[in-house]
């Protein structure tokens, strides 16, 4: 048996080395959570934390063998060669995206709450029907006892969800500005501009029509993925985009801010004040929040009550969207619709994960 891995990556190297001059090389942190700027560090010791999987290193070799590795020499040659053709179907790159998306503190953050907040609806109704008082029922919280158990869990479920994003198509932006694109500790972000005003509770899932997913993958390229059925993205036929107008690598760089749980990685010739201040505002964990609602209990015979218990999350509404992505015209003549994409895929999915919990 080889050494274990104590430090474990949770935005990987392979992304990481981009942002430096070398593949070791140092890059600039900031401490968003303490407002500090940290001194140049190497790669080495960015975006990780020590046993953050685990301890026996399951989870770690899992994604460097089965995530990592297949995704690298693609990511290598979207940036050796932004304006090449990505195939349609290229799953290791897509699954590694859909893993990345789980992988995180941000991600295990969100999870969490979400876990709270539907456990304090169910308290809150189970202390009214009992006649404990609002306060007491409050003081009630559920916890888990190995919160990594729930990472390792859904950072598995990631592996397995790239057929929902299989049906986008891929973009390359290249950055022609003099702001570079900077990289989050949550770097995989998305938004659904189509339903940005959508009161339908599902609009910000990943399988609703009009979502855009986007990774930095360098300070001079992001990879998107795009709902072709609901937008143009740059030139038509075009699948890269050279961006010149700085306002969109700003709102590019926004996301990846508003998304953060505490950390930015920017490279060293860039402004530590421009993430400063960007950081003050755009506040962390400020693109999404999650809800949670219940009924009031009622009788359903059989000395039985029925309460619907709902979480959900919306996603905030910006001003702007990126001047080169337009909703297609007979798209939007027909308003906002809530819908999969393709809802063959979605159903399907949903029993294969089913069938997969109940063997495991």
């Amino acid at each position: 048996m080889g050494a274990t891995t104590k430090n474990q990556h949770f935005v990987p190297r392979l992304l990481l080395k981009n942002f430096s001059e070398d593949e070791d090389g140092p890059v600039q942190i900031f401490d968003s959570e303490r407002d500090i700027l940290r001194p140049p560090t190497s790669i080495r010791r960015v975006l990780s934390q020590n046993n953050f999987y685990d301890d026996d290193n399951v989870i770690e070799n899992f994604l460097a063998l089965n995530v990592e590795a297949p995704a690298a020499p693609i990511i290598k040659s979207i940036i050796a060669s932004p304006t090449a053709t990505i195939p349609a179907h290229c799953i290791d790159l897509l699954r590694f995206i859909a893993v990345q998306m789980n992988r995180t503190p941000q991600a295990l953050d969100t999870s969490l709450e979400v876990i709270d907040k539907y456990s304090k609806t169910l308290f809150q109704r189970i202390g009214e029907l009992n006649g404990f008082s609002a306060d007491t029922m409050a003081g009630i919280k559920l916890k888990m006892t190995d919160e990594r158990s729930l990472l390792g869990m859904q950072t598995l479920d990631g592996a397995l969800n790239w057929p929902l994003l299989e049906d986008l198509s891929w973009h390359v932006l290249s950055n022609g500005t003099d702001l570079p694109f900077l990289i989050s500790d949550h770097p995989v972000v998305y938004y659904n501009w189509y339903l940005r005003h959508a009161n339908d509770p599902s609009y910000t899932s990943l399988t609703k029509a009009g979502i855009q997913i986007f990774m930095p993958l360098s300070p001079s390229i992001t990879l998107a993925l795009v709902d072709g059925a609901t937008y143009k993205m740059g030139i038509k036929g075009a699948h890269q985009t050279l961006l010149t107008n700085r306002a969109d690598v700003e709102l590019l760089n926004s996301l990846q801010l508003r998304a953060r749980d505490t950390f930015v990685v920017f490279p060293m010739g860039m402004d530590p004040d421009y993430v400063r201040r960007r950081c003050k505002e755009y506040p962390a964990s400020s693109l999404f929040k999650n809800h949670a609602w219940s009924s009031v209990p009622e009788d359903i015979g059989d000395d039985q009550l029925k309460s619907i218990h709902a979480v959900w999350r919306t996603q905030t509404v910006l001003p702007e969207w990126l001047s080169i992505s337009k909703i297609k015209r007979r798209v939007a003549k027909k308003g906002p619709l809530c819908s999969d994409r393709v809802p063959e895929v979605v159903a399907a999915h949903k029993v294969f994960m089913q069938r997969i919990r109940r063997s495991s």
